[in-house]
Order: structure tokens, then sequence, then C-alpha cells
């Protein structure tokens, strides 16, 4: 099997970021709605700029980023050692079924563990059982929780 290397990824890495962030939303949302790649390597790179905790992590094999884990550092969390949470945790189609996604779930581990981080939190859609599956393989925990969402697009929490 091909060695898969894990790291952090830096703002020499945007690029590689954003193309995996852009097969992320050709995946979930097809074509029609993902926005092109000149809009998500910005965004990328403001999100590394401004430290505004978003991280990445990515997978490579080869040379060639093949995953990649979407992340931020949560606080206080308990006994204030705070979580890790995860937006994203996407590999390419032609990596898939050859263990990037545990290398890369297992990094964020070691990660989180190296910062004094004792959890790691993530969601996934109701119906994406195959995720569901793969996390409850490596050992998660389903939580019985009820997630809410404010979208801002509407005229919610404006206080008029």
């Amino acid at each position: 099997m091909l060695q898969t290397i894990v790291r952090l990824a830096t703002l020499e890495d945007a690029a590689d970021v954003a193309a995996l962030v852009r097969a992320v939303d050709l995946h979930y949302v097809g074509p029609e709605v993902a926005q092109p790649l000149a809009p998500t390597v910005a965004m990328v790179e403001r999100s590394m700029r401004e430290a505004e905790g978003t991280r990445y992590a990515l997978a490579f094999r080869e040379g060639r980023a093949v995953g990649l884990a979407c992340f931020a550092v949560l606080r206080p969390g308990f006994k204030l050692s705070g979580l890790l949470f995860v937006k994203e945790l996407f590999v390419d189609s032609h990596s898939r079924g050859q263990e990037v996604g545990a290398l890369l779930m297992r990094w964020l581990a070691g990660y989180s563990r190296s910062q004094g981080i004792t959890r790691i939190d993530l969601t996934t859609d109701g119906t994406n059982t195959g995720a569901q599956t793969f996390y409850e393989r490596l050992g998660a925990e389903r939580m019985n929780k009820v997630f809410y969402r404010f979208n801002l697009s509407t005229d919610v929490l404006t206080g008029d």
C-alpha cells in the first residue's frame, strides 16, 4: 500500500486545500451549486491569514493531496481542556477505502492530545450512513444531541 503522510496545512498548501474543499462541494451539492476554484482559494487563504480558528490537515500520497480535515479548536470544553470540532473530513474518490480517512482521524487525535484536548466532536447528515459506520468503526460514540442552525441569509437574529 502507498505511504500516506498527514500534516497540518500551511498557507503554501492553500491551493491543495481549496481543490479538496471544492471536491467536497462537488460531492455534496454538485457543479450547479459548488463555488469555482478561484473564490475557494481566496476563502482558504483568508481563513489561514486571519487565523480565524479554521485549521486544515492534509493527507498526501506520492506528493499529491488526497485527503482533507477541516477543523477548529474550541474552548473552554470539559475541565477547560477544549475540544476539536471536525467540520469536514474528505478523501478524494481515488483514495477512498485505503485508510486515508482513518489516518486523518488518528492524526487529529494525536494533534488533539498534544494540545491537551480531550475530545473530538463532529456531525454527519442523518442520511450519511457510510460516514456514521466509518466513525463508529473507529470508536466514536453516537451522541443524543439536537443540532440547531441559524440561517443568516434570512432576517433571523437581526435585532429588529
